[in-house]
């Protein structure tokens, strides 16, 4: 007969309990009555391992997962995630896959600007075999494309980032290419929605915008001239070709990154149900001159206008800039000025991307303020000098008022701005109420997955598992996806009533809750992700296999 699994044999559990009292003092309890049978053994003693049957606490599972890393990965890699809703997709691929797309598109090495080439082998011109056999020469270009060849001691991680993306473009990787291996990536960790930062309309339209545009001068371009400007541009804003050039654009990158799947893979992102959602974001430029950005800002609109696939308008490039800091406070006020004419897009912003290091305090006094306040941001990327804002408890209340989402990076911040742990914000966020999610920002060159910000934040933050589901629900219930969704007010605990019993373990879907989904797009995904987490928590009860495919 088999004994049953006794706190004493497990030193680990004993520890915390002590230390921690009550809350390990449960999963002690819960593990205690763990049989024998069901754990794994090393060295004739047992394990408790999260996936053990005997456990039927969550809790108790999250807290064995978090023991190693290796451990919290198995965990949270599988665990649904919700969405990715801060990724730039051209900072999505990795190195590797540029090197699979130079070997492809049949191009050389210049070692002298660390650029593929179609120039011929001569003197600083290797041929690709040659860059990727000698170990020297491969190992210097994954370093230089990467943060993978940041070190403290080199550049500094902010130069080093920005530069990689002088480097990428030569690889000549496509948009469908760079689409379809994210694609997969997503579908891998239980992703479910995803929005990317990517060009979404055709250079023509730049064109003809710059023509419509052509009697205003760039060098003194100013707000005076807005409205003059946008009525010049009326007569490309109302054609419908451009709607439809959008489309086609956009529609085309998508078709493409399909032909690109295999057929298992391409059916889990098509149909009326996918796995995976995608939604695209234009980018604005912040060291461009004003009237490019009016132009740039007016295509943006113009793209979320023609395509229900194009949620909302950005802005990139480095916020500690000299050009970024002389343009703000035009700039927002230009996507005000458009804001109130093209329809009130949806408008998330890259505010507070800024430390000491980079930039004088001053910009950070108003920089997500503003952002929010004159730029119309829903949502706000990065917010990491929230501590140097004006007023930083009145922001806060605001933003937790207006529901104002952070999107946190945490690779990305600790490697272009070294900050980390109790440096982050992430926490202070948390405590004032203001909802946040995290995101992956240019995971290629992090070298990152949504899992691994995951990860760093279980290491790092004392969260819980329900904490982890609460982060996932942020990314969903903040998403730009039409629809009233599931939650009221934003609050978990709280169902709309038609569907108060969907985390029934044996829920079935009614006639009338299957109408309510198709004709709401957040209600289906925030629906399915409540399934997600029960089929996960299940799955973990039944040993923890998935399928070989």
């Amino acid at each position: 007969m088999l004994k049953k699994h006794s706190v004493l044999d497990v030193p680990w559990l004993r520890e915390k309990g002590m230390q921690h009292g009550l809350r390990y003092g449960l999963i002690i309890a819960l593990v205690s009555t763990v049989s024998a049978c069901s754990l794994g053994t090393q060295h004739g003693t047992y394990d408790p391992l999260f996936w053990d049957s005997g456990l039927s606490d969550m809790e108790a599972r999250f807290e064995l997962a978090k023991r190693s890393e290796p451990e919290l990965i198995a965990f949270l890699r599988r665990m649904p995630k919700g969405s990715d809703l801060h990724n730039h997709l051209s900072g999505a691929t990795y190195s590797d896959y540029l090197l699979d797309s130079a070997k492809a598109n049949g191009l050389n090495y210049n070692l002298a600007n660390d650029r593929f080439t179609d120039e011929k082998v001569d003197g600083q011109v290797i041929a690709f075999d040659t860059l990727v056999s000698n170990s020297t020469y491969y190992a210097h270009f994954l370093d230089t494309y990467s943060m993978r060849g940041w070190y403290s001691n080199t550049t500094n991680g902010h130069d080093h980032f920005f530069n990689t993306f002088n480097y990428m473009s030569s690889a000549r990787r496509s948009g469908a290419e760079q689409l379809a291996e994210v694609i997969r990536r997503n579908l891998y960790q239980n992703i479910e929605y995803a929005e990317f930062m990517t060009s979404t309309a055709p250079q023509e339209l730049s064109d003809a915008l710059d023509k419509a545009m052509a009697s205003f001068d760039s060098d003194d371009f100013g707000l005076e001239q807005l409205e003059a400007c946008f009525t010049a541009t009326e007569t490309v804003r109302k054609d419908p070709h451009w709607s439809k050039a959008i489309r086609d654009y956009i529609g085309k990158r998508q078709d493409d990154s399909y032909a690109l799947l295999d057929e298992a893979t391409r059916q889990r992102v098509t149909g009326k149900n996918p796995e995976l959602i995608i939604r695209y974001i234009p980018q604005l430029y912040r060291t461009v001159p004003l009237k490019r950005f009016f132009r740039d800002a007016v295509a943006a609109m113009m793209s979320v206008e023609a395509d229900p696939r194009i949620v909302a308008v950005n802005m990139v490039q480095a916020e500690d800039d000299p050009h970024s800091r002389w343009q703000f406070d035009a700039q927002m006020k230009i996507l005000d000025f458009l804001w109130t004419r093209m329809g009130k897009p949806n408008i998330a912003l890259h505010a507070g991307e800024l430390v000491l290091q980079g930039s004088p305090v001053e910009p950070m006094w108003n920089r997500i303020r503003d952002s929010i306040e004159i730029g119309h941001a829903k949502r706000i990327g990065h917010g990491v000098a929230i501590a140097w804002s004006r007023d930083v408890v009145g922001l806060l209340e605001e933003m937790r008022r207006r529901h104002v989402l952070v999107e946190i990076c945490l690779s990305s911040n600790e490697s272009i701005l070294g900050v980390a742990g109790k440096a982050h914000p992430f926490m202070l966020y948390r405590r004032a109420g203001v909802p946040v999610s995290l995101n992956t920002d240019d995971e290629g060159v992090s070298r990152s997955t949504l899992t691994e910000e995951f990860v760093k934040a279980v290491e790092r933050y004392p969260l819980s598992y329900r904490d982890l589901k609460d982060l996932a629900r942020n990314s969903i219930e903040y998403a730009f996806l039409p629809g009233t969704g599931l939650y009221e007010n934003h609050d978990y605990t709280r169902l709309r009533p038609e569907f108060l019993d969907v985390r029934n373990p044996e829920w079935q879907s009614t006639s009338l809750q299957k109408e309510l989904l198709a004709a709401d797009p957040k209600l289906e995904r925030e629906v399915r992700l409540e399934r997600a987490f029960i089929d996960f928590e299940r799955n973990l009860a039944q040993g923890f296999r998935e399928p070989a495919n």
